[in-house]
């Protein structure tokens, strides 16, 4: 079945109006050959999966069995005094050369996305800015204030959660997700701004992530319906072989679900990227 955007997202594009959100699923699609072997952008689950090595479990599932992601990390945190040993660790897996970056398809996508001027990530890496410069456009990265008020002619890249360049800014741990959950950071000011008269296009999350969550209660709760919207949507989300689970709670949160579907996600998300823009 092919992947199809609704006609008022397609229109909004045209406009300039859509602001991407990259996740976790678009770095994963990043392959390279290092010295160390095949490589790729780490899961979330692989980072968990990290934290509990260098805390001295084997098994993961040990620490998965007492409590939540964050709350490993939190854990970790706290046992370890920072999270530097598990950023030194990301930082030596996402070192991909720009030829990964060309052959990813789904940043490839990203970089045809040629309305936006905008894009918001909770990830970590730099992958979305590098494969924007590779397309030939500037980019400014953002991921706090002091990178705020560029020229206006770059494209913004939001780092919503920091970067390795902003250690102290990284949202890791549950004490994080709750402090960013109040919402009175710059960088969530900025998205208040950013996503007036625009709709969000949520790429590479699924119902699991935490951002989802709470960056959803913040769109209902400030910002309502999108203004000469047919549909008022605020917020759409690729979803990949949905369910009726999917598409239930999704629109209870009046987010639009995209659907691809098939065997391979990435395909998916491509498709559905290059319907948006056609």
């Amino acid at each position: 079945m092919k992947t199809t955007c609704p006609g008022e997202l397609k229109k909004l594009y045209r406009q300039g109006r859509v602001l991407p959100f990259i996740g976790a699923g678009a770095s994963i699609s990043v392959n390279w050959r290092s010295d160390n072997g095949e490589k790729n952008g780490p899961s979330w689950s692989k980072v968990i999966d990290e934290a509990c090595r260098q805390l001295g479990y084997d098994d993961p599932d040990l620490l998965r069995y007492r409590g939540t992601d964050l709350q490993i990390l939190e854990y970790f945190g706290t046992k370890i005094g920072n999270f530097a040993p598990l950023t030194n660790w990301l930082v030596r897996r996402l070192d991909a050369p720009d030829e990964a970056i060309k052959r990813s398809t789904i940043h490839c996508a990203l970089a045809r996305m040629m309305k936006c001027s905008k894009f918001y990530t909770t990830n970590y890496d730099d992958f979305i800015e590098r494969a924007i410069r590779l397309s030939g456009r500037t980019v400014q990265v953002v991921s706090g204030e002091r990178d705020m008020g560029g020229s206006g002619n770059e494209v913004e890249v939001v780092k919503f959660h920091g970067d390795f360049n902003s250690p102290n800014q990284m949202v890791f741990s549950e004490g994080h997700y709750y402090q960013r959950m109040r919402l009175e950071d710059p960088l969530d000011l900025k998205l208040r701004s950013d996503l007036l008269g625009r709709a969000a296009v949520f790429i590479g999350y699924s119902f699991r992530d935490l951002n989802i969550g709470y960056l959803f209660d913040f769109l209902n709760a400030m910002l309502k319906t999108l203004p000469n919207n047919p549909s008022g949507r605020r917020a759409y989300i690729i979803v990949h072989n949905p369910s009726d689970f999917e598409y239930t709670l999704f629109r209870r949160r009046n987010m639009d679900v995209i659907p691809t579907f098939g065997d391979d996600r990435t395909l998916g998300i491509v498709e559905a990227i290059d319907d948006l823009i056609s």
